[in-house]
């Protein structure tokens, strides 16, 4: 009998993206320390052999709380989307020390089996 597990990796890509000045883009100290929840592989997904990367934007607010998620690069699968999604709301950012606007970044889950 074969076991396999998946591994879902969260990666916070510490550059941030601001679709209103994506050419001018910075990065945000407060990015660095992010702690995001591993979301949850669904037994069937196992037998379904589901896999694949799934990139967020998450909008993070000057608390260091996820405000707003969005699917920019899709692993194929909606289950695994929505799961990325889910736990991309999840996620928490380092409060911002002066108070700023909200930030776009991304996070990305690699959706592994082993």
């Amino acid at each position: 009998m074969i076991i396999r597990s998946i591994a879902a990796l969260s990666l916070i890509l510490l550059s941030t993206v601001n679709h209103a000045e994506a050419a001018n883009a910075t990065t945000d100290s407060r990015l660095a320390a992010a702690e995001c929840s591993m979301p949850n592989y669904r037994p069937s997904w196992v037998e379904d052999e589901l896999a694949g990367n799934v990139k967020l934007a998450v909008l993070i607010d000057a608390d260091g709380t996820v405000q707003e998620t969005k699917v920019i690069s899709s692993s194929g699968h909606l289950a695994l989307d929505k799961a990325s999604a889910r736990a991309g709301t999840q996620c928490k950012f380092q409060p911002a020390s002066n108070g700023s606007e909200p930030v776009w970044a991304q996070v990305q889950y690699n959706w592994v089996l082993n």
